[in-house]
């Protein structure tokens, strides 16, 4: 079995090199990457894009050997996504909360240019899908999805919870991995 030190090179492993890839440094001395990758053929291909580098900062209220890294999945492609990926990638040493699946995290303004989604959802990977895993310093890293959002979606996931939200897109035929869609209204 082999082991490893990063994310990045875990990814590389799994899906080779990268279509593209972004870093985002922050002020206060992080760096997060966001690669690209796409899988699937035809009209069963997804985009996805992962952080690394997340899983180098130390959770609050958690083991400190327990870390995080994020995804989207979205079809059509959409690399702007990227910088607000980032930006949840260091989303826990500035609010000193963790994201967990279930939760739902909100921009200060929309996600990229041109959108209006404001935020995320947070859910735990779909089946087939990395989970976590244990690189070779100890770290538990565990991937967590997220599914962009317009305000109001994240307001029935605060009400009805993301379960509920998700029924009610699925309801109202919402193709959440659709980073173009359309808000429609949720009942």
């Amino acid at each position: 079995m082999t082991t490893f030190s990063n994310v990045s090179d875990l990814y590389v492993s799994m899906w080779g090199e990268p279509l593209r890839q972004a870093v985002f440094r922050t002020r206060d001395g992080f760096e997060i990457g966001v690669s690209k990758w796409r899988d699937g053929e035809g009209d069963d291909s997804l985009t996805f894009y992962r952080t690394s580098g997340a899983s180098e900062i130390v959770l609050p209220d958690a083991d400190e050997r327990h870390r995080q890294e994020f995804f989207v999945a979205c079809d059509p492609e959409c690399d702007d996504v990227a910088e607000s990926l980032a930006e949840v990638g260091v989303y826990s040493v500035r609010s000193g909360k963790r994201l967990g699946a279930n939760n739902t995290y909100r921009s200060s303004a929309p996600l990229w240019p041109g959108t209006k989604m404001v935020g995320y959802v947070v859910v735990n990977p779909f089946e087939g899908e990395l989970q976590s895993v244990l690189l070779s310093d100890g770290r538990h890293v565990d991937f967590l999805m997220l599914i962009p959002a317009f305000s109001g979606e994240l307001e029935y996931a605060s009400g009805y919870g993301v379960n509920g939200l998700a029924r009610a897109q699925e309801v109202a035929g919402v193709s959440f991995w659709d980073p173009f869609r359309e808000e429609v209204p949720l009942v």
